[in-house]
């Protein structure tokens, strides 16, 4: 529910609302003595306050509340599958659907504070919920139920819980990807994996949706949605790698891919009672890297269908309430400024300014191995290569071994002097813009500290600080001629 729609129909301000709300749930769980309880029902209804909350900047500490969750799901064994164990086939699929459902949420809330996963891929061995439709399951069943190939009331949660365990050997950083056993993998080959599990998911799941039906609408939207942010998170140039993919097309291409998906889930009236699942604004990251895009070419293809993604963005997030009191909509105005002088100054003089990549592979050229470009390698061995890849990846990660790391002395693309010189205070907003956590409000944010500090060679987005970035350019600029 909008700030106005609370106002419109419970005539109370949004904020005291939910103050009043989160001082009732937590004073309930208190009684419930929840850290020492074994009821799993409470258990549930804890999950779901934690899942509610990460979408609301003034709530609590998510993180430190999923710390107690992940402690009592072992405390009372969710993390063991208990199909051998002897409980009645309801609960045993009780306990997987909420397991999987902290599991998820462990993802989600790492991603959102910049840090990584708690549960250790060691840690579980709970196998995923059925595909069954609620009508087929019962607390009286002898039974388990017989799962569905196609089409059930689970296939959100069940394609969210596949993606997001996907997510979990991609947009992470090697280390936690040595910790849990997963291959380590260099940009080209995680953007490589997620084209290919995306079309796991659209046969798994997908293919068997109605884009009729509201839901069904919803569902591949969202996936699509959230495949494509992975995809921006790993094309995103890390440490002593070559920037020049923010001057690609592919790289705009991903950006305004996920602009446009954010606007069509916004403006889906059907859809709007499952809005609240994007409400902490997956569409910062895009749109900050978009408008760098923009702003160090602002020519070439794709310009028309780039902008007006970042107009519709931009007006309703003009509009919307929680989004100006966000620090990042600073962020985004500075840099929606720099894109549009970048444009009015290709319209007054065009020579002064190089031209966009003409191809889409410019995210596989900048990052390929140094022995085979995927030119050279030919259509005949990239098909054979992508589907021995969806069977090694995608079935078993741990079969596909990792190549060798991309080299960063590729050609740049030209860019006006001008942006260049700008560009890490630019890539310093965008970062602020996708690492702000969702329950930091805005009154209380610190910047970044300004002393030194060692350039990670991986990771997320979201673990580079403004600082990082600011460094990140120099040693760049340093090591490569523009």
């Amino acid at each position: 529910m909008s700030v106005e729609d609370c106002r419109a129909e419970l005539d109370e301000d949004k904020h005291e609302v939910l103050k009043r709300y989160r001082t009732g749930v937590e004073t309930s769980l208190a009684k419930a003595d929840l850290l020492n309880s074994s009821d799993m029902t409470i258990l549930q209804a804890f999950v779901i306050y934690i899942a509610c909350s990460r979408r609301y900047d003034k709530g609590p500490d998510t993180r430190k509340f999923l710390g107690d969750a992940i402690g009592i799901a072992l405390k009372i064994g969710l993390h063991r599958d208990a199909s051998a164990s002897g409980l009645p086939p309801f609960q045993v699929e009780m306990r997987r659907r909420l397991r999987w459902q902290i599991y998820v949420l462990d993802i989600t809330i790492a991603e959102d504070c910049g840090t990584a996963p708690r549960v250790l891929e060691s840690w579980f061995e709970t196998r995923l919920p059925s595909n069954v439709n609620d009508a087929s399951l019962d607390p009286e069943m002898k039974d388990p139920p017989r799962t569905c190939n196609g089409k059930t009331e689970m296939i959100l949660s069940l394609a969210m819980s596949e993606i997001s365990n996907f997510a979990r050997r991609t947009i992470f950083s090697d280390q936690f990807c040595e910790e849990n056993c997963y291959p380590v993998l260099s940009a080209s080959q995680k953007s490589t994996a997620i084209d290919l599990f995306k079309e796991k998911i659209e046969q798994q799941y997908l293919s068997h949706l109605d884009q009729s039906i509201a839901l069904d609408y919803f569902t591949t939207l969202s996936c699509n949605l959230i495949l494509a942010k992975l995809k921006l998170t790993v094309m995103k140039p890390r440490a002593r790698q070559d920037q020049s993919i923010l001057t690609h097309l592919s790289f705009r291409k991903v950006c305004t891919e996920i602009l446009q998906k954010t606007v069509a889930l916004k403006h889906y009236e059907k859809g709007r009672q499952w809005l609240w699942i994007f409400q902490n604004h997956i569409e910062w990251d895009a749109l900050t890297c978009l408008l760098i895009n923009l702003s160090l070419v602002p020519k070439g293809e794709a310009l028309d269908s780039a902008w007006q993604a970042i107009n519709e963005t931009y007006e309703y997030l003009k509009i919307d309430c929680d989004a100006q009191r966000d620090y990042r909509w600073e962020n985004v105005e500075e840099l929606r400024r720099k894109a549009l002088f970048s444009r009015d100054m290709v319209q007054i003089n065009p020579a002064q300014w190089g031209t966009s990549p003409d191809d889409d592979s410019g995210f596989e050229e900048s990052h390929t191995m140094a022995t085979e470009s995927p030119r050279q390698l030919g259509l005949g061995t990239l098909k054979r290569q992508r589907e021995e890849d969806i069977d090694s990846f995608c079935s078993s990660p741990g079969k596909l071994e990792p190549r060798a790391v991309p080299s960063c002395h590729s050609e740049a693309s030209t860019v006006q002097p001008e942006a260049q010189e700008h560009l890490p205070r630019m890539w310093a907003l965008a970062n602020a813009a996708a690492a702000a956590p969702t329950n930091i409000d805005s009154s209380s944010y610190i910047e970044p500290a300004s002393e030194a500090t060692d350039i990670p060679s991986s990771g997320t987005g979201c673990q580079w600080s403004a600082t990082l970035f600011e460094r990140y350019f120099q040693v760049l600029g340093s090591e490569q001629t523009p």
